[in-house]
């Protein structure tokens, strides 16, 4: 059940879900007066720095150069909810249901990360600045690919536990 949107037509889905703690601080990454957003924005490209929000909940701020499809690959997550915030750039994104695919490599809990062969018949969508795309365990996603060429993306990754999610109120 991947959800694509802008960051700001989501947020009363956020708010209905009781993820204000998304919500605030995709509010600041995006705020370009913020500690947040000027922390990520200083990075250098290559960063993958992890910030803790809460004690089950942390983002994952990196920068990077797009690249070629054929170097990407294709993955799901078994415990955490992935939230990607694109605060600049374009970034080709890809989704499909993991009953599709085969496994390339499995599950790796430390990681909490399983890799998939590449296909081609994808569903593939553009993130632009503010986007934000949600995806669920059951939905396998591609990033870093580039879309018209390469660039530098920045963006964040909030990880939020699937348990939290199936066990709200």
């Amino acid at each position: 059940m991947a959800i694509i949107s802008n960051f700001n037509n989501l947020k009363p889905f956020l708010k209905r879900k009781k993820l204000e703690i998304i919500i605030e601080y995709f509010q600041e990454a995006l705020n370009n007066s913020s500690k947040i957003h000027n922390r990520i924005k200083s990075l250098p490209i290559g960063s993958f720095e992890k910030v803790i929000l809460t004690k089950d909940i942390y983002a994952l701020e990196q920068v990077f150069y797009t690249k070629n499809r054929e170097e990407c690959f294709i993955e799901s997550h078994k415990k955490y909810i992935d939230f990607q915030l694109v605060i600049s750039g374009n970034e080709q994104m890809e989704y499909i249901d993991i009953n599709k695919l085969e496994t390339k490599r499995y599950y790796n809990k430390q990681k909490d990360l399983i890799t998939y062969k590449l296909v081609d018949n994808t569903s593939k969508f553009l993130l632009q600045e503010k986007d934000l795309a949600i995806f669920f365990p059951d939905d396998g996603h591609i990033g870093c690919p580039k879309y018209n060429e390469v660039e530098v993306v920045y963006k964040t990754v909030v990880k939020f536990p699937m348990e939290f999610y199936l066990n709200e109120d």
